[in-house]
């Protein structure tokens, strides 16, 4: 079923998606590096933060991988099975990314938060158009 809805978010947000998260990750990271210390007590908790944007980062690459990979083969077949796991594992690893978040501290907590939950978003929005 097709809504209305849906042509003003693929006409607002469609050119916009595919560069911001990438775009986010990189100014966290950034961010991140121009901090000192870098690593914060708990330490624990501040690698923590770090593991949850790896796997913001993660997710954001494997978004713009299946973006470049379905203009390489001119789009996905519905129900393709190499679109399916790439919206498997991209929301896992979104999701995975938001959780893990919220146990670390520091600058990557906030942004790796942000990330996670953009990309766990964009990859449901994704399927849902499936």
């Amino acid at each position: 079923m097709h809504h209305w809805y849906f042509d003003v978010i693929r006409l607002i947000l469609w050119p916009v998606f595919p560069g911001v998260p990438l775009l986010i990750l990189v100014w966290a990271l950034w961010r991140w590096s121009r901090t000192v210390p870098r690593i914060v007590e708990p330490a624990w908790r501040s690698y923590i933060a770090f593991v949850a944007i790896g796997l913001a980062g993660l997710s954001s690459l494997l978004w713009f991988i299946s973006l470049v990979w379905a203009r390489l083969i001119g789009g996905f077949p519905f129900y393709d099975p190499v679109l399916l796991r790439f919206y498997r594992w991209g929301f896992l690893t979104g999701v995975a990314g938001l959780l893990i978040s919220f146990a670390g501290k520091g600058r990557l907590r906030w942004p790796a938060c942000a990330l996670s939950l953009l990309m766990a978003l964009l990859w449901v929005m994704a399927a849902t158009g499936e």
